[in-house]
């Protein structure tokens, strides 16, 4: 059985939780005992159950997500496919910005420690979420002159791995949120069993995609990060796939595959992160 289809027997959704909380294993097994033992005294102020270790502190930027904060869990890089050009720009309160500020608030140690807590939650977050191509890009047109939110507009027709959902992905957006169904849902707080099938997922990941393999991995500009996803949206995302039909198997295997290689990619350079601001 190959790597992909063995982690998605069981595919459920969640880029948005246990994607990011594969982001955050990953990096916790690269990151340096003094910073690994900062970042554990830190996550522990003012914690929710459901977020108060470094794994599971991945998901709370969504469970605290305002009308304001929104705007900070991605970046729309305009394009069109027809070949038009389009004028629209990024808002200037991004991802990219996000990042630096609360990268920022974390180094300052003379920062209120509750307020180096918040920054540390956001950047696990949100350098899982830079890493998700459809976080960096909002496909222009016609029908969409100011973009399509990220893939948001853009409709499918769920897979029928999806069919036991009670939500499965409509859109692009959500289809590539939840990993084209590769992660297995896994409720918080997590039980020793929804760590070990965390932890196991991670292991998988990086024995398929280890740091040494992947080109690029040491850099650490968040916007060339953020250029890396747009690209591959422009390159994959949205090539061979019809609005209002099911994406082809071909295009959920690639898609699976890429997702992984991304999820890498984010634990890796969240480790290379926090080990310069914690240490």
């Amino acid at each position: 059985m190959t790597f992909v289809s063995a982690l998605a027997v069981t595919s459920a959704f969640a880029w948005h939780d246990t994607g990011h909380m594969v982001v955050a294993a990953i990096a916790k097994q690269s990151l340096t005992p003094k910073a690994l033992s900062e970042a554990e005294w830190l996550l522990k102020m003012d914690a929710d159950p459901k977020s108060d270790n470094f794994v599971t502190a991945a998901c709370w930027a969504d469970d605290a997500k305002t009308k304001e904060s929104g705007p900070w869990h991605y970046i729309n890089i305009h394009f069109r496919t027809d070949d038009k050009p389009t004028s629209n720009e990024p808002l200037k309160q991004n991802i990219v910005w996000a990042i630096s500020k609360f990268s920022e608030v974390l180094r300052d140690k003379k920062r209120d420690p509750k307020e180096r807590a918040e920054a540390l939650r956001y950047l696990i977050h949100f350098v899982g979420d830079i890493h998700q191509p459809l976080h960096a890009v909002a496909r222009d047109s016609d029908e969409h002159p100011d973009g399509d939110r990220g893939g948001n507009e853009f409709k499918i027709s769920p897979p029928e791995r999806f069919s036991r959902q009670d939500r499965p992905p409509t859109n692009l957006h959500s289809l590539w949120d939840s990993g084209l169904g590769l992660f297995k849902s896994v409720p918080r707080p997590l039980t020793d069993d929804g760590l070990a099938t965390i932890n196991r997922t991670a292991n998988a990941i990086k024995s398929r995609f280890p740091e040494i393999s992947l080109d690029g991995v040491k850099q650490s500009d968040p916007m060339a990060w953020a250029q890396e996803s747009a690209d591959i949206a422009k390159r994959f995302v949205y090539k061979d796939i019809t609005e209002g039909t099911v994406p082809s198997p071909e295009y959920m295997r690639k898609g699976e595959d890429e997702c992984a290689k991304r999820v890498a990619y984010a634990g890796y350079r969240l480790a290379a992160l926090l080990n310069k601001l914690l240490n």
